[in-house]
């Protein structure tokens, strides 16, 4: 495997991460008590479940299409697109993990505390996200390649 394809299976690996910690919150309401859910969400478990295994579902997505790009799967449909996508979303909902920690060291004016766990998937959305939108670019001209060569 290149070196610039570890970027995009290391996003891949942190993604599939993300997928089975949504499930597992999903089937267990004090997790998700504990992870900051709300209490219409807490008092309708067959919603939380639902919503739980539908965004790990999305989560384990990203994760295929991060493998696809990396080579260590097939070619999924609409590659760079999707790649693009998924970095673009994850690295806008990353970025608040700087204001975050601006916070918490007192440089920004917080209106409350910053749990510790925003922080934390703050910090995996902004890995992901650049992994995903630097793994691309290091592997744009192969991309497509690839794509041209599956079209023919």
């Amino acid at each position: 495997m290149k070196s610039t394809n570890y970027l995009l299976f290391f996003a891949s690996l942190l993604a599939f991460g993300g997928a089975i910690i949504q499930a597992a919150i999903g089937f267990v309401p004090e997790w998700s008590a504990a992870l900051g859910a709300g209490d219409e969400l807490l008092s309708n478990p067959p919603l939380l479940l639902a919503l739980g295994l539908l965004m790990a579902l999305v989560f384990a997505m990203c994760g295929l299409y991060g493998l696809s790009g990396a080579g260590l799967i097939r070619r999924l449909p609409l590659l760079r697109l999707g790649l693009f996508g998924i970095g673009l979303f994850c690295t806008l909902r990353g970025i608040t993990f700087i204001f975050q920690l601006l916070a918490v060291l007192g440089v920004l004016p917080a209106p409350q505390p910053i749990p510790f766990n925003y922080l934390i998937s703050s910090l995996v959305f902004l890995t992901v996200g650049l992994g995903y939108l630097i793994g691309l670019a290091a592997g744009w001209n192969r991309l497509g390649r690839l794509a041209r060569q599956a079209a023919a």
